[in-house]
């Protein structure tokens, strides 16, 4: 199947046409189209296809659209088999097409492949590579869509790609000799666009070569007039360079090439980058906000090109505020936000969003001490209040927010930057992000994944100079045109990057053959200072960022003054100096890497120790800072240092909700422990705070939870007699049912009560809790009565405000066995008993939970309407607070409850419904939702659908011994033999609600 988009919309499926519908479902493939292979949100699309004024009805009728697509798409497709080409997910749809399948991709691959022959000199091939190209279009590109505001900058890219590759055609035949075949396309090409001054530039060359040296002459007058009279501007120095050449006929007669995209010295070879940047930041300013991202190589000039940016919203009056990350090093959390955020504070004054008090955990304010609790809720309130800054600090002027070397980011920067990315649209910023190649960072990958799918963003990518942007550089570097020869080698040498060029270009050509890169000339340069000027730098490198010079003072013992005479020295200063007041580092990140990379590790370590304990000591450094340096000097006796460094830095990043970095200074702290059998006891209380922040960031089911669980289970055997294991046993056992473990919760669970330790109802009777759940989900309903009702009787001579949600957990357990065991009405009375508690308790999630348990009850006991009821509630709560895991619970049994109420449409929200619950990694349940679903495909009247989820069900009772359903699931395939052994199964287990429906 094939896509046509350079013209009216096009789907041919084995050479023949296929209708896709009416116009407005022709203009909802063209917006896939633009976007293949991306999650396209609902919302999204709703605002797309009807530009900003949906109808109320706007999601129904796209779900009817989409539907159409499919039926279009994939016609021998069965009913109830999910969309292979156009599925549904969560929150939107996702076009599965091959880029090589949609004719737009096809011809920018191919303008890219002949504006590589054209480079090469290879002029026949590019001719014919363009030709090809633009026989792909048929017309007014996206046409049916094109006058959508969603759609308008991909029309505009194309068209200008069009337009660029009609004028690499015009070169390649000019270049080749051949100008003669294409003089005549040339003029009307010209007079159709008369400003475009490298067509037109072509065109001067065909007629001088073609001996028509006067029209030559005229074809520029005729430019120049154009300009002056309708823009009041004159022609640009090439095409006026060139008119001078064909006036004093010291043009070449051969071929030409094309001439330099732009004139700007300041910036060579970046004239379409600045103006496409340009164009975001008007974009932006206009009420659009945007996102762009600037990647390239280290050097290729990412932050140069966005200082040219700047300088414009500068003269116009758009506050422009700056974040960087550290280089070398680990930043701290929030690192570049904070910059930002103090810098919006300023733009936005101290009132209304910069004053609400959540932005203290980016701002730099300090926060509150103590106990540092995990609290998901308080991140997206962190997040919202950033979010509303920026919309504050653009009202006025816009706004300009740079983010730069963010492949250096610490990941907690990087999942602010992605919640931000979906609230920027509606704001007056530009941010402008730059970074290297990041293939290698997954956390940034997810982070630019998101910010591709946003369709307010852009991408940059830069690569190298061109050979004719080399020459302008060496004519302004030496001050004389250099031979082609000589322009040819640097290009091999440094593939184009401005940094390598201006380095190798300001070296003395009289010293000697040049270094072999620009590495080696660093080297060079850090090897010729004097030793005192060399512990200056290296120090600056071990550091990884500026440092503020009594720092620099103080560690190195010298005084201030001459600390500053040692930076002023020329060689010095060529390689650091100033970047701020007070402030010395770098002037340039890889002058920083490869000074700390030519450091022997002994030397490395000591440096590392020695800024450790100058931070300690002057008490203004994050504490992150402090234990990352300990941690590279452990081989100096510091291990102890790090780890209390450590645990200080992942308190304080739990305070700033920084999470992920919180992970990672517990890893680095648990494998330092592990090395002293002796803190066995620290060790494990490190190992449970993992696990418990590590089922939020990789997910419970994930190998990271499992490894740090067994490690904890491990250390248990080897804490002194004066350790209370309980707490330890009851976290490690939830951590198992919760993935599955249920032998292993028992196990655990039931060593609760012969643990040492002062008489504790609560912790006794979490024991009970837990061994009532692992008898849950294996299929022992007596025992799990049993215990859940130790658990709650135990539990009720407890003060009410001292329960929390030990207690409420037991009574949704004990409500589900019961409704199994037959028990209805009083499974009924443990529910409104925890929603009772819920409201005692105040808790917004233990409230959305009694809720979902409601729900829960009633899909197992087939009650749609009381499964809806309550699973809105669920919902609606979660989606208030901030709960994911009740908002795709409640979302799913929202779905259940609708096909079971005769919508059989819902059956692929109900999938996704279920993957967004246990997409965290949650491995328990499965077999219940699976089961859920089961019973909804055969109500919708797809006995296969039902029977696949069966056997994928029984195939995760077998592997996690999660046996509850199983007389459920036999049943509901319904063969003899399954009925039998249903019939057999829920006996056994006192399973009197599948006994009924067996009997039924």
């Amino acid at each position: 199947m094939e896509f046509g988009v350079l013209g009216p919309l096009l789907v041919v499926r084995d050479g023949h046409p296929v209708d896709v519908g009416g116009p407005k479902q022709q203009a909802l493939l063209v917006l896939l189209l633009v976007r293949p292979n991306r999650l396209l949100t609902t919302g999204w699309l709703v605002d797309a296809l009807w530009d900003g004024r949906p109808p109320a009805s706007a999601e129904t009728t796209l779900r009817t659209y989409v539907a159409g697509l499919r039926r279009a798409l994939e016609p021998g497709r069965p009913a109830r088999l999910p969309s292979k080409v156009l599925p549904g997910r969560p929150g939107g749809y996702e076009l599965r097409v091959a880029p090589a399948t949609i004719d737009a991709t096809r011809f920018t691959m191919s303008v890219d492949a002949a504006r590589a022959a054209l480079d090469a000199g290879d002029t026949e091939t590019a001719e014919r590579g363009f030709a090809e190209a633009l026989a792909l279009w048929r017309g007014r590109a996206l046409a049916g869509a094109a006058d959508l505001t969603a759609v308008k900058p991909e029309v505009a890219r194309l068209t200008e790609l069009r337009l660029a590759a009609e004028e690499g055609r015009f070169a390649a035949a000019v270049a080749g000799g051949r100008h003669a075949s294409v003089l005549a396309t040339l003029r009307r090409f010209v007079a159709e666009h008369p400003t475009r001054e490298a067509a037109r530039a072509q065109l001067m060359l065909a007629l001088y070569r073609d001996g028509r040296q006067p029209e030559a002459l005229e074809t520029y007058e005729e430019g120049r007039r154009v300009l002056a009279h309708e823009y009041g501007l004159d022609p640009g120095e090439p095409l006026r360079e060139l008119h001078r050449q064909i006036l004093t006929r010291t043009t070449a007669a051969g071929p030409a090439v094309a001439l330099p995209d732009e004139p700007d010295d300041d910036l060579i070879g970046r004239g379409d980058e600045v103006n496409q940047l340009n164009d975001q930041l008007e974009l932006a300013t206009a009420g659009r906000g945007r996102i762009a991202v600037v990647s390239g190589e280290p050097g290729i000039g990412k932050t140069s090109l966005v200082r040219a940016v700047e300088q414009r919203a500068t003269a116009r009056g758009i506050p422009v505020v700056w974040g960087r990350c550290p280089e070398v090093g680990q930043a701290p959390p929030f690192w570049v936000w904070s910059r930002v955020v103090r810098g919006l504070i300023t733009v936005a004054g101290p009132d209304g969003a910069a004053a609400d008090p959540a932005l203290a955990a980016v701002s730099g304010a300090a926060v509150e001490p103590g106990h540092a609790e995990w609290d998901p809720a308080a991140r997206f309130r962190l997040y919202e209040a950033v979010a509303d800054l920026i919309a504050a600090a653009t009202r006025e002027r816009g706004l300009l927010i740079v983010l730069d070397d963010l492949h250096a980011a610490d990941p907690d920067s990087l999942l602010l930057l992605r919640f931000l990315a979906t609230t920027l649209a509606a704001t007056r910023a530009l941010v402008v992000v730059t970074t290297r190649p990041y293939d290698h960072l997954p956390d940034l990958v997810a982070a630019m994944g998101d910010l591709d799918r946003a369709a307010h963003a852009t991408r940059v990518r830069l690569r190298g100079l061109r050979p004719d942007a080399v020459r302008r550089l060496v004519r302004r570097e030496r001050g004389a045109n250099p031979a082609d020869a000589y322009v040819a080698e640097l290009h091999t040498r440094t593939h184009g990057n401005p940094f390598f060029l201006t380095e190798l270009l300001r070296h003395d050509p009289d010293a000697g053959d040049l270094p072999p890169t620009v590495i080696d000339a660093v080297r060079a340069r850090l090897a010729a200072l004097a030793p005192a000027a060399r512990d200056c730098l290296e120090l600056l490198s071990v550091a990884g960022h500026e440092l503020d010079l009594h720092t620099v003072a103080t560690v190195l013992d010298i005084p201030t003054e001459r600390l500053v005479a040692l930076l002023s020295d020329g060689p010095v200063a060529q390689l650091a100096g100033s970047v701020g007041p007070g402030l010395v580092g770098f002037r340039h990140p890889l002058f920083a890497e490869v000074a700390y990379a030519d450091l022997a590790a002994p030397r490395r370590a000591a440096l590392h120790a020695r800024l450790a304990g100058a931070y300690e000591r002057l008490g203004t450094f994050a504490v992150a800072e402090i234990a990352r340096h300990y941690g590279l000097a452990v081989g100096l006796g510091h291990g102890d240092d790090h780890v209390t460094w450590s645990l200080r830095a992942a308190d304080e990043a739990i305070r700033r909700l920084a999470y992920e970095d919180a992970s990672a200074h517990l890893d680095r702290a648990a494998a330092q422990l592990a090395t002293s059998p002796a803190r066995a006891g620290a060790e494990l209380t490190v190992q449970l705070r993992r696990a418990a922040l590590l089922q939020s960031t990789v997910g419970i089911g994930s190998g990271a939870v499992g490894a740090a669980c067994a490690r904890a289970r491990e250390l248990l055997a080897f804490v002194g007699p004066e350790t209370d294991t309980r707490p330890a046993l009851w976290a490690l056992a939830e951590l198992a049912a919760n993935r599955g473990e249920f032998d292993i919760c028992a196990d655990l669970a039931g060593r609760i009560a012969d643990a040492p330790g002062p008489p504790d109802d609560i912790t006794w009777a979490a024991g009970q809790y837990e061994l009532g759940v692992a008898a849950f989900f294996t299929g022992r309903l007596a025992a799990a009565e049993e215990h859940l009702s130790l658990a709650v009787d135990r539990l009720n001579a407890v003060a009410p405000q001292a329960l929390g949600l030990p207690a409420l957990a037991a009574y949704h357990f004990r409500a589900l066995v019961r409704s199994l065991r037959g028990q209805r009405a009083a499974a009924r009375d443990d529910i409104a008993a925890a929603v009772a508690l819920a409201e005692r308790l105040d808790d917004p999630y233990a409230r959305a939970n009694a809720q979902l348990f409601a729900a829960w009850l009633g899909m197992q006991e087939l009650d749609a309407p009381a499964t809806s009821v309550a699973a809105r509630r669920c919902r609606d709560l979660g989606r208030e607070h901030r709960l994911p895991h009740c908002v795709a619970t409640g979302g799913y049994l929202l779905e259940w409850a609708a096909v079971q109420a005769g919508d059989p449409s819902r059956l692929d929200a109900l999938r996704e419904g279920y993957e967004a619950i246990y997409r965290p990694g949650l491995r328990a349940t499965r077999t219940i939702t699976l089961s859920g679903m089961a019973t909804a495909h055969l109500s919708a009247g797809d006995a296969g659908g039902a029977a696949r989820l069966v056997d994928e069900a029984l195939a995760i009772a077998d592997e996690t011994g999660e046996r509850v359903f199983v007389a459920e699931l036999l049943r509901l395939r319904g063969t003899p033999a399954d009925l039998r052994e249903a019939a057999r199964l829920a006996a056994e287990q006192d399973a009197r609600l599948f006994v009924a429906r067996l009997s039924g």
